[in-house]
C-alpha cells in the first residue's frame, strides 16, 4: 500500500512539473487543428481565380476562427505566446505538416520532388547526403531567425559533383513581406569560394541547386537558412516552418565513366605487360651477354672495323712450307 501511494505521489510530481499552456491561451491540440484548416483555407483562397487575393485568403481565415469560435486577437495573442515557446510550437507544425501531407496524397497530389529523393541513402551516384535537422521553426527575431548546417566532405564526394538543397516551407504572416534567404558556400582545392544564394517568399517546395566543379575537387559545404522580418517590426504573426530537409548529391556520369576507362585502361596494360615479360625486366650486362654469342655460346664473328677485342675463339691452323 505504501508504494502504490509513493508512485501515485511522484506521478502526481510529475505532472505538476510539466509545463501547461495557460487556460488563456490556445491549447496546443486546438492550435494545430486550427493550424492544419488555416493552411487548407489559404491554398483554397489561391484557386477561387476571382477577385483580389488577400481579400479571399482573409474571407476563409475569417471561416476557420468562426469554425472554433475564436476571434483573431485571441489566435493573435496565443501565437505571440507560442513564439517564446519555440520548441513547443515546431511540434504542433510537425504534426500539422504530416497532416497537409497526408491530406494531398489523398486528394490525389503528386508525391513530388520530396518524396521521390526519400528513398536514397547516402551512397550511390544519387544519394541524400543531409544529415541535419529534420524540420525547424523560424521566427523574425534574434537567435530563432537563423538555421545553420555544414556539411562533412568526405572520399565519397567525386570531381564533377553538383548539389540540390530542398525542404517544405509553411509560411504564418500576418504583415510585412514573407522572404527568407537561403544560401550555401562551397569551397574547393586552392581554396576557390562559390557562393550560390536564392529567396523563397512562397509555401511549399523550396530548392536551390550548386552546380558542379569538374576542375577542382570539394573540401567545405556549409550554408544557412534566415527569415527576415520583412521591414515590419511589430509583434504580429510572421513564422516560417520548414521540414523535410535534403541535400541531394548526383555523381556526373560522364566523369564517373571517364575515370571508370582509364582504370581498365591502366589495368589492361599492366596485365600485359606481366605476360609479356614475366620475370621483369632483364639486367643490361646480362642481356648483352647473351646479344653477343651464338645459340651454343660461341661467340659472334667480328664485324667490319671492330675492335681489336673481338676475337674468333676457333683454333689457328698453320700450313707448312715447302
Amino acid at each position: 500500500m505504501k508504494h502504490s501511494s509513493l508512485y501515485i505521489f511522484v506521478l502526481m510530481l510529475a505532472a505538476a512539473c510539466t509545463p501547461s499552456v495557460p487556460k488563456q491561451y490556445i491549447q496546443p491540440d486546438e492550435m494545430e487543428d486550427i493550424l492544419f484548416d488555416y493552411h487548407v483555407a489559404q491554398a483554397m483562397s489561391k484557386t477561387t481565380g476571382s477577385g483580389d487575393y488577400e481579400y479571399n485568403k482573409q474571407l476563409y481565415i475569417d471561416a476557420v476562427l468562426k469554425k472554433y469560435g475564436i476571434s483573431e486577437a485571441d489566435f493573435d495573442s496565443s501565437l505571440v505566446y507560442y513564439y517564446t515557446r519555440a520548441d513547443k510550437f515546431r511540434d504542433i507544425y510537425a504534426h500539422v505538416s504530416e497532416r497537409l501531407n497526408e491530406e494531398a496524397k489523398l486528394l490525389g497530389a503528386s508525391v513530388g520532388d520530396i518524396s521521390r529523393y526519400s528513398q536514397y541513402s547516402a551512397t550511390g551516384d544519387t544519394a541524400n547526403i543531409w544529415s541535419g535537422i529534420s524540420d525547424a521553426l523560424l521566427i523574425p527575431r534574434p537567435t530563432q531567425n537563423r538555421v545553420d548546417f555544414t556539411i562533412k566532405v568526405d572520399t565519397t564526394f567525386h570531381l564533377g559533383d553538383s548539389f540540390m538543397f530542398q525542404f517544405m516551407t509553411e509560411y504564418l504572416y500576418q504583415s510585412g513581406s514573407k522572404d527568407a534567404v537561403v544560401c550555401i558556400v562551397t569551397k574547393y582545392e586552392g581554396d576557390s569560394i562559390i557562393q550560390t544564394t536564392n529567396h523563397v517568399s512562397v509555401s511549399g517546395l523550396s530548392q536551390i541547386r550548386v552546380p558542379a566543379n569538374r576542375e577542382k575537387l570539394l573540401k567545405e559545404m556549409r550554408g544557412f537558412i534566415y527569415l527576415n522580418d520583412g521591414g515590419d517590426i511589430s509583434e504580429t504573426r510572421k513564422m516560417m516552418y520548414i521540414s523535410q530537409l535534403q541535400l541531394i548529391r548526383f555523381h556526373s556520369k560522364e566523369i564517373l565513366k571517364v575515370d571508370e576507362t582509364a582504370k581498365k585502361d591502366s589495368a589492361q596494360a599492366d596485365s600485359m605487360q606481366r605476360v609479356n615479360n614475366p620475370g621483369g625486366t632483364m639486367p643490361d650486362t646480362l642481356r648483352r651477354r647473351i646479344i653477343g654469342r651464338r645459340q651454343g655460346g660461341t661467340p659472334l664473328p667480328p664485324s667490319a672495323g671492330a675492335g681489336i677485342h673481338r676475337v674468333d675463339a676457333r683454333p689457328l691452323e698453320f700450313k707448312e712450307r715447302r
